[in-house]
């Protein structure tokens, strides 16, 4: 498998990229299992022997230098990290407890500093995530007792008919709410791990960055232009690295203008089992779709001096596995591999995915990017 992935890589280093020679952060994100509101983990098991695999993959042949490690059990973000540490990836330590209130995190992020410090001092390149998007993900920022309670208050502010101003003094009180819970979380984080600390953070929040080490945003495009688009992060520039913790695209036509809200398209499933989407029919599958969005991406933040890397979400997405038949849960994924359903071999086997054209394209990239950062 991994000879024909070489070989693959190989035949499309003939496209031609120009891309920035300096050394800028290859990232991807790599789930653990996280709990989205639902009673599973989006990684059911967690099979040491398959992210081994995973990370040789995301080291020397998608040509990563770092890598996301996103999860709420803290054995197993620490048991990646161990893997990924022997593949000489950076680490970028995401402990996430969804649906905690602030003193469940502070609480779990000191826990998982712990953890994290234990790595650090045995000389991992490691740097802390204390918390992506709070305000959607837990309570106390903004009203709401769920991430969906919260997500349609933040769309509903916009249709309020309420005048700028008034949109803008709202959400200021929000944001003087996340940072002072991101003072606490900060506290926590800093009296148990001596490392870098940032946080990964939605562009609607406004966040001190004065509390942490690297700049940081989940940044998607919604088909904006080039420069609109990096408007947001030249802002940010200053004496502090300023990197895109989070970008992609899901793999169907129309995609890449929904950018990250790209999965809501898909509303659920009737009382027959059969999937009910945003305009009545299931979108046409598109990875090629995916792909010129990851590379566009990817092309626009290394050329740019204002920003210092870029992670690619995400690596593998299980809970949403690929299907020719019924609902193809993959359209709806940000993953560059294609998963199975627990009933198809393909999931029994290492590796338990497929790769899909995002794939492909962003190692190219990559490996642009590498090798001419290395001359």
């Amino acid at each position: 498998m991994r000879n024909k992935l070489l070989i693959s890589l190989i035949a499309l280093t003939c496209l031609s990229w120009p891309l920035s020679a300096r050394d800028f952060i290859r990232g991807i994100v790599y789930d653990v299992g996280l709990m989205y509101g639902g009673s599973s983990l989006s990684v059911k098991d967690f099979n040491p022997e398959q992210v081994e695999y995973d990370m040789n993959v995301i080291s020397d042949i998608l040509r990563c230098n770092a890598v996301r490690i996103e999860g709420e059990d803290i054995d197993r973000l620490t048991a990646a990290s161990e893997i990924a540490h022997e593949q000489g990836l950076r680490i970028f330590f995401n402990p996430w407890k969804m649906g905690a209130d602030p003193e469940e995190t502070a609480s779990y992020m000191a826990k998982a500093a712990k953890a994290a410090e234990i790595l650090r001092k045995r000389g991992f390149d490691i740097t802390f995530v204390a918390g992506c998007e709070y305000t959607l993900f837990s309570k106390g920022a903004f009203p709401g007792e769920t991430f969906d309670e919260r997500f349609k208050w933040l769309v509903s502010l916009g249709e309020s008919g309420k005048s700028k101003d008034e949109i803008i003094a709202t959400m200021t009180e929000c944001n003087n709410k996340l940072n002072s819970i991101l003072g606490k979380i900060c506290a926590a984080v800093r009296a148990e791990f001596s490392g870098p600390i940032t946080y990964s953070s939605g562009v609607w929040e406004q966040v001190d960055w004065n509390m942490f080490d690297i700049i940081a945003l989940d940044h998607y495009r919604h088909g904006e232009n080039d420069a609109e688009y990096m408007a947001v992060i030249e802002r940010l520039a200053g004496d502090k690295p300023v990197v895109v913790l989070e970008t992609g695209c899901c793999t169907y036509k129309g995609a890449a203008k929904r950018g990250g809200e790209g999965f809501a398209i898909f509303q659920g499933t009737d009382a027959d089992g059969n999937g009910i989407y945003e305009g009545g029919a299931a979108p046409e599958r598109s990875e090629s779709e995916q792909a010129q969005y990851v590379a566009e991406q990817i092309q626009l933040l290394s050329e740019s001096p204002a920003a210092d890397g870029v992670f690619i979400f995400v690596f593998r997405y299980p809970i949403y596995p690929y299907s020719n038949e019924g609902i193809d849960y993959d359209l709806t994924s940000y993953a560059l591999v294609k998963s199975f359903k627990d009933t198809d071999p393909r999931s029994h086997r290492i590796p338990a995915w497929e790769p899909k054209e995002a794939f492909f394209r962003l190692g190219e990239l990559y490996t642009r990017l590498s090798n001419q950062a290395s001359k």
